[in-house]
């Protein structure tokens, strides 16, 4: 074996058992609130459609945006001047 190969073995051993002894103490709820996304009652996301650019014509002045997000007239600028930064 080459003098590398020891090295990674520790190193890789040394990393399966912080692991190992790290990530294993917590506990998982039984029960989770209702409004939950984890519930088994909550109610499913809704779902849009990221093709409603390529598949439809976009709304004249005045129409309902309908699914197209930001064009409302009732405030399609968010706050920032238009600008949506990261954070």
């Amino acid at each position: 074996m080459t003098p590398f190969l020891p090295r990674l073995l520790a190193l890789a051993g040394a990393a399966a058992l912080a692991l190992a002894l790290g990530c294993g103490g917590r506990e998982v709820p039984v029960r989770f609130a209702e409004q939950s996304a984890l519930s088994s009652g909550a109610r499913e996301a809704p779902v849009a459609d990221p093709t409603v650019a390529l598949t439809s014509d976009p709304p004249l002045p005045g129409e309902p945006a309908g699914a197209w997000t930001g064009l409302a007239a009732d405030g399609g600028a968010p706050p920032t001047g238009g600008h949506a930064h990261a954070h």
